[in-house]
């Protein structure tokens, strides 16, 4: 896999879990499935600071409708038209990882009312959301709100091989889940495109045992409580089967900085993307 670069022509957001502004646990929505651990590690991971790298993947359709460079551009299952996978400094140590799912804007996604969202607890990088230290009641129950709203939203699978059938989170032997609040979304931010962003679990999505990744969202017309019990089910739900390469290169890439800690370095953080077509 040869990586390209591709400056910011394509912003799609830096965001994290909404929770992580606050240290009390009323506002850090419960976990809907066994693997409450994994919710912890990300937690503990702290709000982001640096980018270290960005993988992303686009399809044709994208690059026509963006103007990205079609010989870049690779074949991706459809409703998914891009996706990126961004790693951050924690501040409290660690990577915080964001999964940016960019979709046909035309498929019956189960989202909010509103035609958009951006929690204002994942925003903590950005004027002027830094200012919040201690808000008052008011803005932490509308942040609560928030976080209630996005919650149940998607969840993401890591496998051993590809879901066929379907699966609950705890006993599927071959697959690990993790469930967060949506840091936002999009319904159509660009004609025809839709735009989410979900925190994941690093070291799960990287995990040299895993070759398949999937995000799973509800359509309208799915049973309401499927992510809520952490139940999956490919022919009822959306599914954004993410490319392979993507998943390799944020090996890569977390590999690099675990050396490069390991050795007292520090690495220089990018603005840029790595594009991955392979």
């Amino acid at each position: 896999m040869t990586p390209r670069f591709l400056s910011g022509a394509v912003v799609v957001g830096v965001i994290g879990a909404a929770f992580f502004l606050f240290d009390d646990e009323t506002f850090a929505p419960s976990a809907t499935m066994d693997e409450r651990s994994e919710v912890s590690i990300m937690a503990q991971a702290g709000s982001p600071s640096g980018i270290t790298d960005t993988g992303f993947s686009y399809s044709p359709e994208l690059a026509a409708r963006f103007g990205l460079p079609a010989s870049d551009a690779m074949t991706l299952e459809n409703p998914l038209l891009g996706v990126a996978m961004e790693i951050k400094s924690g501040i409290r140590g660690g990577k915080v990882c964001l999964l940016h799912v960019l979709f046909d804007a035309s498929i019956d996604i189960r989202l909010p009312e509103d035609s958009q969202m951006h929690a204002i607890g994942s925003n903590v990088d950005v004027f002027p959301n830094g200012f919040l230290q201690k808000p008052d009641g008011e803005v932490r129950q509308h942040i609560a709100t928030q976080v209630g709203a996005l919650s149940n939203r998607a969840i993401f699978r890591n496998g051993r091989n590809e879901l066929i059938a379907a699966a609950t989170a705890g006993d599927d032997p071959d697959g690990s889940y993790t469930s967060m609040p949506l840091g936002g979304y999009h319904r159509e931010f660009v004609p025809g495109v839709g735009w989410l962003v979900m925190s994941v679990n690093c070291e799960l999505a990287a995990h040299d045992d895993y070759s398949f990744a999937s995000l799973f969202v509800e359509s309208n017309s799915s049973p309401s409580d499927m992510i809520l019990n952490g139940h999956v089910d490919p022919a009822k739900m959306i599914e954004f089967k993410l490319p392979k390469g993507l998943i390799d290169g944020m090996r890569a890439s977390l590999h690099a900085a675990a050396e490069s800690d390991a050795r007292g370095g520090v690495r220089a953080t990018s603005t840029r993307f790595t594009v991955i077509n392979q």
